[in-house]
């Protein structure tokens, strides 16, 4: 329960980026598609890895979606 932050999602209150890889076998793909759903400012990112390994998959891309999330920020 203490770990369930779906639902309420007003404690995201900055931009948040998330990654997610499909093939994850510890946490559902269908938590970060229902928190980014919920919470206007999550950005999510979904790519073909296993748990916290998206940067492995193709670290090319996730600099660039980095870059692409932060820009507007620090700009």
């Amino acid at each position: 329960g203490e770990m369930d932050y779906l639902g309420d999602s007003t404690w995201v209150s900055v931009p948040t980026l998330v990654f997610h890889g499909t093939k994850d076998d510890l946490v559902p793909i269908e938590t970060s598609r229902r928190l980014a759903a919920e919470a206007k400012q999550v950005t999510l990112v979904v790519t073909d890895a296993g748990h916290v390994r998206s940067w492995n998959v193709d670290p090319a891309a996730y600099d660039a979606a980095v870059r692409k999330f932060l820009t507007p920020l620090i700009s």
